[in-house]
């Protein structure tokens, strides 16, 4: 029976929203602290060289420039921000298995690991490992011989920590149901324009669109009975909690 839970993402991308919201509570005293001396400055110079009304709308416009830079400026936060937006986006995108059967669940941690699993699903077509990379769209996957580039990354890079989080949970369930478990790894990608026609594969990763994921997982063979996703899909929910709460 495949796992529900509520909510419309079902916790996906907690663990980055999280990290967005520690990364920007960091250091915030010290970037009010600049911000008010700014404006206090700029309060104090044009009302000396001008008037007070003046020097009361210049420091407001200060303080909204410093804000609007620090926002631009903080990449680590966005970038944080953005991945658990992709995560989300995929979620949703994944949603339509459950009612096929599939077992869909998010941001799963890995047993002594800090690492965690963007989505998995387990299914009469096996289980498959997702990662979601949410870019920019002017980001271009191209291949070169047997080099593939993502903007200006090599796309082993890409690929090294789903490949990773996939022999960890095949060793995990192969453990508990004392069978080995095969897991396919998945790349989901939203923002740049991924080929339709022709799939794009790193070190045996397929590098997708994340609208093409759920298509992706469906179209295989029946690898899985009823009961071996039951067994999986039990095994995985007690051994992969959610990364956060």
């Amino acid at each position: 029976m495949a796992v529900s839970r509520p909510g419309l993402s079902d916790g996906a991308g907690s663990s980055a929203q999280e990290r967005y919201r520690e990364l920007w509570a960091e250091g915030r005293r010290r970037r009010l602290v600049v911000r008010a001396a700014l404006t206090l400055a700029a309060f104090l110079v044009v009302g000396w060289l001008w008037n007070w009304w003046a020097a009361a709308v210049v420091a407001a416009v200060v303080a909204l420039a410093d804000t609007v830079h620090r926002w631009r400026s903080h990449e680590a936060v966005r970038t944080w921000r953005k991945g658990a937006q992709g995560e989300r986006r995929t979620a949703r995108m994944l949603r339509p298995l459950r009612r096929r059967g599939y077992t869909v669940l998010h941001d799963r941690a890995l047993p002594s690991s800090r690492a965690n699993v963007d989505h998995l699903v387990i299914g009469s077509t096996g289980v498959f490992v997702v990662d979601t990379k949410n870019w920019r769209k002017d980001r271009r996957v191209t291949r070169r011989g047997r080099y593939v580039h993502i903007g200006g990354t090599w796309g082993d890079k890409a690929v090294r920590s789903v490949r990773y989080e996939s022999r960890r949970v095949a060793e995990v369930l192969g453990r508990a149901t004392g069978r080995p478990v095969d897991v396919t790894p998945l790349l989901a990608i939203h923002g740049p324009n991924v080929p339709l026609l022709r799939v794009i594969r790193v070190e045996g990763v397929p590098l997708l669109r994340a609208s093409q994921v759920r298509g992706w997982i469906t179209r295989g063979t029946g690898r899985l009975s009823a009961e071996e996703v039951a067994r999986l899909s039990e095994a995985a929910e007690r051994l992969f909690p959610p990364y956060t709460g």
